[in-house]
């Protein structure tokens, strides 16, 4: 059965090499055959496949451990992104009724300059409706129409003077 060594990280690479270690050992020659002149090579198998079993079981119970970790620390960080998530969502909201807040206050001075520029010309609408008369939008001030009428056909007006000359 293989197993993820890049999941048990260090502790998992020691175990591992641990295990060769004791299959090394337990393969010399000088090991083996004592077995051998004993004729009891079963002994020998059969302790081999206890190392085996001792060391798999070993690295069984480090993988649960550590994917228990792993699960702990994914539960974890799907915790702090919900937490992030309601914190984006709440900075959303606040920013949101910021900008509602300075829409309003920017339609209130709005509608105040409306009021005024209205009360302005409330007075110099009567007037500025009378024939003859111009009301400058700027300071409010009457002034009289000044009538231009135009050159007779073959004449021009003169830009200093102001009259109508012949070509």
């Amino acid at each position: 059965m293989p197993f993820d060594l890049s999941l048990l990280g260090q502790e998992g690479r020691e175990l591992n090499n641990e295990w060769k270690k004791e299959l090394k050992k337990h393969a010399r020659y000088t090991v083996k055959n004592e077995y051998f002149k004993n004729q009891n090579m079963e002994a020998w198998y059969k302790k081999e496949q206890d190392i085996n079993n001792h060391y798999r079981n070993l690295i069984k119970d480090l993988e649960k451990k550590k994917r228990e970790e792993q699960e702990v620390v994914k539960q974890e960080r799907k915790e702090a992104k919900s937490l992030l998530k309601e914190a984006d969502k709440l900075l959303k909201q606040s920013e949101e009724k910021e900008r509602e807040e300075r829409r309003k206050a920017r339609k209130i001075v709005r509608e105040k300059r409306e009021k005024e520029r209205q009360e302005m010309t409330k007075k110099d609408n009567k007037t500025s409706s009378l024939k003859g008369n111009n009301v400058s939008k700027k300071s409010g001030n009457r002034a009289r129409k000044t009538e231009r009428k135009r050159c007779p056909n073959g004449t021009r007006r003169n830009k200093t003077t102001g009259n109508c000359e012949q070509k």
